[in-house]
């Protein structure tokens, strides 16, 4: 009798046990970019390290337009959380500005930090074209279209009266014209440092430069759009093009956003298993090094501020890293 008791209970006690693990199991949708952006392989092996952490998460990496394209599918519902989103398209949302004009959506979250990069405009090196305002009149592929950077681009355009021939494209079309001369340029975001991953290749062969913005353009940008943000970047701060600069570069944060909707706990999970793979992630999307993926958005982000997710917040406490109050949503106060 004592041993069919001892038998039921470990019965009872091993049905729990998989009904527990089967309640911790979280399957998430996640939201990257074109798969034929090195920013693709980034996204990839930051789910790799989500999905390995042993914590119940299991995420599907899914391919999109990139950033504007991820922040509306995150609004809507359709991805859980997003990468490859920067902090100026992220705020247009959360305010209702710019591309959803009217539309705030104050439930979007900051998640963790991925860089900050350039959105470097390349063009043909025997084009003659050396700065935005030379772009005039020529077919010129602004990136992905529904993306945040080719929206920025495009808008730039309008507000400097340059007049360029826009041609939004996937990467993979925009590179093919590239080398056929169909346009004379692109933008890709792209390491501060160096050129893309994706156009190394075509660089060997059709030979590329990079142009920027004048200190005249910073200003009349900044005075529409204040939360956009612009590196100088001097003579040879570019590895691959020594001889480029003194330009200006726009040069947000980019990273990754859920809403507040996630619960903190999985918003944690996701932050520390990133933070803890973030050496085997780097080894796949080499221009993370040197960031901080949660410091680094609480002091580099500047006063106008997307709120941080719960889970972020409670991963930089327990790191002792300080979360001014402006990054703090209401269910964190």
């Amino acid at each position: 009798m004592a041993k069919r008791f001892f038998l039921a209970l470990l019965l009872i006690a091993a049905i729990f046990s998989i009904r527990c693990t089967a309640e911790e199991r979280v399957h998430l949708n996640m939201g990257s970019t074109s798969s034929s952006s090195g920013i693709y392989a980034w996204c990839v092996a930051a789910a790799n390290a989500i999905n390995a952490s042993g914590t119940g998460l299991y995420v599907t990496v899914v391919e999109s337009g990139a950033g504007m394209d991820n922040l509306r599918k995150v609004r809507d519902g359709v991805f859980d959380f997003a990468l490859a989103v920067d902090l100026p398209g992220t705020l247009q949302l959360y305010k209702g500005t710019d591309t959803f004009q009217g539309a705030p959506y104050p439930e979007i979250r900051w998640l963790f930090l991925r860089n900050i990069f350039a959105d470097r405009l390349y063009v043909l090196r025997d084009s003659g074209i050396r700065t935005f305002g030379d772009l005039s009149g020529k077919r010129f592929s602004p990136g992905i279209p529904g993306s945040t950077s080719a929206t920025l681009v495009m808008q730039y355009d309008r507000l400097l009266g340059t007049g360029i021939q826009m041609v939004p494209s996937t990467l993979g079309d925009a590179l093919n014209a590239l080398r056929e001369r169909r346009i004379v340029g692109l933008q890709k975001s792209s390491g501060l440092d160096a050129i893309d991953a994706s156009l190394v290749e075509v660089n060997l062969t059709t030979p590329l430069t990079v142009i920027g913005y004048s200190e005249e353009d910073v200003r009349r940008i900044q005075a529409v759009l204040p939360h956009m943000t612009f590196l100088r970047r001097e003579k040879g701060s570019i590895a691959d093009f020594p001889d480029v600069g003194p330009i200006w570069e726009e040069a947000p944060i980019a990273g990754a956003v859920a809403t507040s909707a996630m619960p903190e706990d999985v918003g944690y999970r996701i932050v520390k298993a990133y933070v803890e793979k973030f050496d085997e992630i780097a080894a796949a999307y080499g221009p993370i090094r040197g960031f901080d993926p949660v410091r680094d958005y609480f002091e580099q982000a500047g006063e106008d501020v997307v709120p941080a997710h719960a889970g972020l917040i409670r991963y930089a406490r327990e790191q002792g890293i300080p979360v001014p109050d402006r990054f703090l949503p209401p269910e964190c106060r």
